[in-house]
């Protein structure tokens, strides 16, 4: 019964993403003609809000990372701002439910601040295990209730790159305030068309207790245009008692500069003592570039299978923005 299911699943999965993949692409080549067009008449008259609203948050968030650069470390600061702010947001769709997510990340780089200093800050996601999310980690009841839920954290972080080491001491923004630290150290190399990285990790939160966590991955590139990967990562939370298992098998492939699509097959397990399944899950994720290299439209159709369900597949649809800010998105 387990394999039936999964074939047809499958098979439905195949058949099924067709639809809203070839729906997006009209409605994203649409999208893109009216950027075009709006780029063209801009080159004549003022730019359009959403143009001018970008090139003033990202030229701000320059001007914030030069200025802290400068004020810490006493010197002025002569090199271009390559700090960041990623914005994504969007909309999950299962079944008659439908909720919204919102998720943000940035890094203030401060070259001048001993070269090894940044400031973090990020939305938290809702488990200190990612091997155990099905989804999204911020789904609400809309996108603006995620966004005003989001658990965020500020962090400086001191890095150690000859040994590949990252220790963060920071703050999650939340009532009560909660302090944290991590201690992250990783590895990766490159030899020909392999590469492969580990992680390890150790963090403390005065809330959520302490835990650990192991990752290691494996990639291969037969092609500029077409990467296979492959990884493993376990989690160890000491609150709960619990060890969260996860493996993942990706395949990458870039269709042209503008459109990529990407094919994921995950299996989740958790377990006190003993590893026992909880999940696995498929899905098929399109990705375009709609205006110039900031902003970023995705569609990913998936079915997930739970074992308390006896692995009856579940489908979603998830539809998603994101908007990358930053000065060295100005060009």
């Amino acid at each position: 019964m387990y394999v039936s299911k999964g074939r047809f699943a499958m098979l439905c999965l195949a058949a099924f993403c067709s639809l809203p993949v070839s729906s997006a692409e009209e409605e994203v080549s649409n999208t893109v003609a009216q950027f075009e067009n709006s780029e063209q008449i801009g080159k004549n008259t003022e730019p359009s809000w959403w143009l001018s609203s970008h090139e003033t948050v990202s030229k701000t968030i320059g001007n914030w990372s030069t200025n802290i650069d400068s004020f810490l470390s006493g010197t002025e600061s002569s090199q271009p701002s390559d700090s960041y702010l990623d914005v994504r947001f969007g909309t999950v769709l299962s079944g008659s439910e439908r909720s919204g997510f919102f998720d943000f990340r940035t890094r203030l780089k401060l070259p001048n601040t001993q070269g090894r200093l940044r400031l973090i800050i990020e939305s938290e996601p809702d488990s200190l295990a990612p091997e155990s999310l099905r989804g999204e980690s911020s789904q609400q009841n809309g996108i603006v209730n995620s966004a005003l839920k989001s658990n965020i954290s500020a962090a400086v972080r001191y890095i150690q790159e000859d040994i590949g080491l990252d220790l963060d001491a920071g703050i999650k923004v939340d009532f009560p305030l909660d302090p944290f630290l991590r201690l992250r150290l990783k590895q990766s190399d490159v030899t020909g068309s392999w590469n492969w990285w580990q992680n390890q990790e150790a963090f403390a939160y005065y809330s959520k207790g302490i835990g650990a966590r192991y990752g290691l991955g494996l990639g291969y590139a037969t092609s500029p245009t077409l990467n296979f990967g492959t990884d493993f990562g376990v989690t160890w939370l000491d609150k709960e008692g619990l060890f969260y298992v996860r493996e993942n098998f990706i395949i990458q492939h870039s269709l042209n500069e503008k459109n990529r699509m990407a094919y994921q097959l995950s299996f989740l397990q958790s377990g006190e003592q003993s590893i026992e399944p909880d999940s696995f899950l498929y899905n098929i994720q399109y990705e375009r570039l709609l205006y110039k290299d900031w902003l970023i439209g995705q569609v990913t159709p998936q079915f997930t299978h739970e074992a308390e369900d006896d692995y009856d597949g579940t489908f979603s649809l998830t539809l998603s923005l994101a908007i990358l800010l930053g000065p060295q998105y100005l060009h």
